[in-house]
């Protein structure tokens, strides 16, 4: 018994540890793939904090209410609407996330030249080890989670340099 209990904890850090690493690939990816908008976010994430934390905080509790009322009607095209938004929200929260890992990267560098994809990695790493402590990480993970979204909805409606 004790066995059994051993492997399903493996099983699970296994599962966690391979969902951060896709986490971190995912950053990396989309900065190969939309370096102009990841740049837009980056400048918002980084030159407007406190708007950005409060359009994070208003839209993603304005995203779960329309989901939580299209998941209570009894239309299913409306609950699968829902779906879909809520799916869409979770994918504006981990490009969020993944400007979190290019900002503290970019911080650990230094003066030192590293490519995008090092910054980005260990950046990375070294924030999904933060969020891993067990009050102060969770609560420092709430408040990335929410300066990220903020930065990207910025960047979407803001086409500037």
């Amino acid at each position: 018994m004790p066995y059994q209990k051993a492997i399903v904890f493996f099983v699970f850090a296994l599962l966690y540890l391979a969902a951060k690493a896709g986490c971190v690939a995912m950053a990396i990816w989309m900065h190969a793939v939309a370096p102009d908008f990841i740049g837009r976010a980056l400048t918002a994430y980084n030159t407007r904090a406190k708007r950005c934390f409060a359009l994070g905080v208003v839209n993603a509790l304005a995203v779960l209410f329309l989901c939580a009322v299209l998941f209570g009607t009894q239309l299913e095209p409306l609950g699968l609407l829902g779906l879909a938004l809520l799916l869409s929200l979770a994918a504006l929260a981990m490009v969020g996330y993944s400007l979190s890992y290019h900002d503290l990267g970019r911080q650990l560098r230094d003066e030192r030249a590293w490519t995008p994809a090092r910054t980005i990695l260990l950046g990375g790493i070294a924030a999904e080890a933060a969020f891993m402590a067990p009050v102060i990480g969770q609560v420092f993970s709430i408040g990335v989670l929410f300066r990220g979204l903020g930065a990207v909805v910025s960047a979407m409606l803001w086409r500037g340099k």
